[in-house]
């Protein structure tokens, strides 16, 4: 299983160069299975609500509402996968392990580990100190 870490799936998102090579690689292998952490949903989430509380015109409006409908339609299409107990439990161990990591990453990180999946992410910086969590960034070529 690969889990997108919340940079892949914005970079598939906005159909750009690196996110359209991310997606030709995840349909290239049949029946691959894809999922996203709910902790991604969350960040997702909370940055679209941010965007329509600052928004002033009737047009920053209509646009932040259109960005948060899409949003509800792209997850429609994609597994969550939760923060289970045992994704918890995961998450204060990694805590204890890894203060200065922040602390939605360590809850990605948990949740991977417990689902024994590879995350797929630009941010080497940080999960990349997790010796036991397996990490590959598909937005290079």
């Amino acid at each position: 299983m690969y889990i997108l870490d919340t940079d892949h799936l914005s970079l598939i998102q906005r159909n750009r160069e690196e996110g359209k090579r991310i997606l030709t690689r995840l349909t290239a292998v049949e029946g691959l299975e894809v999922a996203v952490t709910v902790i991604t949903y969350e960040e997702q989430v909370r940055g679209r609500l941010n965007l329509l509380s600052r928004a002033k015109t009737l047009e920053e409006q209509v646009l932040a509402y259109q960005g948060l409908q899409q949003l509800a339609t792209d997850y429609q299409a994609i597994i969550i996968l939760p923060f289970s107990r045992i994704a918890a439990l995961e998450h204060q161990r990694l805590r204890k392990a890894y203060p200065r990591l922040g602390n939605m990453d360590l809850k990605i990180a948990a949740i991977s580990l417990t689902n024994n999946a590879i995350l797929l992410t630009r941010n080497e910086s940080d999960f990349g100190k997790i010796v036991e969590l397996r990490t590959e960034d598909w937005s290079t070529a």
